[in-house]
């Protein structure tokens, strides 16, 4: 039974792989109880109707909405926390705000604007979140990067490194794709070895092959978190190449961080950040390969605090009252 003496959150969010249940376990730690709801469903007959009926749809997202706002007036919640706001309606948004008008409402978005543009929501919130620096700037909200979960910083570090560098991701843009192509070809010729894990849904696979593209693989499925973690402990690096136009760091970039693994990456704002280290890190240009294999060969000796990357950090910012640009 909830202690009716701690802070409680409502959460609402998209339900993404282990990461709700770790920031729920990360808010038990410092004092706060949480209640989460998805903010849609992600299954595939979800996505279907989304793709094909997308009226029909957002009307019944918003129904669910609407009930989860009514069913929440029961409880005083102290805060509200969306990460991702876009798929509720402003209706619902001001319901919300009317039936919990008591609660801090926090908004965090790992998404940039490029991709979805929060801005309109703006006077609904507290305080607003980024893990886009740039977009920090140009909505004048509060930067906060990502975070690593429990299970990267535990590790085995010990385990031979049969691997030179590892991909798990999905396939949303071909930009991306080409990246992985060039790379695979340059640790081919290298003799690095590689581990791609390569998830397409059916109209990049098609695409892809219209193209005449291919690379190892190539998949439908998710790869299971123990699969990522038996991959990290196998390899000395990881590629980083996101998906979207973003100058916000990627989960994975700041997950191997804490793992003690090698990043290769074109993110070079990386190099003056105050935790870039040239042995962690190598910022590759206009997909310039050549430093890789002496930049993976070379040992990491340097100190680095990793826990300031950590989900109990992260969640200690959100629940601090600060005012944003909202």
């Amino acid at each position: 039974m909830a202690d009716p003496m701690r802070p409680r959150i409502l959460f609402i969010g998209i339900d993404f792989y282990a990461y709700v249940r770790e920031i729920r376990a990360a808010f038990e730690r410092i004092g706060y109880d949480s209640d989460f709801h998805p903010i849609e469903s992600t299954d595939f007959w979800s996505k279907t109707a989304k793709k094909f009926a997308p009226g029909p749809y957002q009307k019944r997202l918003d129904a669910y909405h609407a009930r989860l706002i009514e069913l929440s007036a029961a409880t005083r919640y102290d805060m509200v926390l969306f990460i991702q706001v876009h798929h509720m309606s402003h209706a619902n948004m001001a319901r919300l705000r009317e039936v919990q008008p008591q609660a801090r409402f926090v908004l965090y978005n790992w998404d940039s604007l490029t991709t979805h543009d929060y801005r309109p929501y703006e006077p609904f919130f507290d305080s607003i979140f980024t893990f886009d620096p740039d977009d920090a700037q140009t909505a004048d909200v509060t930067y906060l990067p990502l975070f690593a979960i429990p299970p990267f910083y535990k590790v085995d570090r010990s385990r031979p490194k049969d691997l030179d560098l590892y991909f798990v991701g999905a396939i949303g843009s071909l930009a991306r794709f080409e990246a992985l192509e060039k790379l695979h070809a340059f640790c081919e010729k290298e003799g690095l070895r590689t581990h791609f894990h390569l998830k397409c849904s059916p109209a990049v696979k098609l695409m892809l092959k219209r193209r005449g593209k291919s690379l190892p693989g190539i998949t439908g499925e998710s790869m299971p978190f123990e699969g990522i973690i038996d991959l990290i402990e196998r390899s000395r690096g990881t590629f980083d190449f996101a998906n979207h136009a973003q100058s916000g760091y990627t989960m994975r970039l700041i997950e191997n961080m804490a793992a003690g693994v090698k990043v290769v990456t074109e993110k070079t704002r990386i190099e003056t950040e105050d935790f870039y280290r040239d042995d962690r890190f190598l910022a590759i240009r206009d997909h310039d390969l050549s430093a890789v294999p002496e930049f993976l060969a070379r040992p990491i000796t340097s100190q680095l605090d990793v826990e300031q990357f950590s989900v109990d950090n992260w969640v200690r910012q959100l629940v601090q009252p600060q005012e944003t640009g909202a």
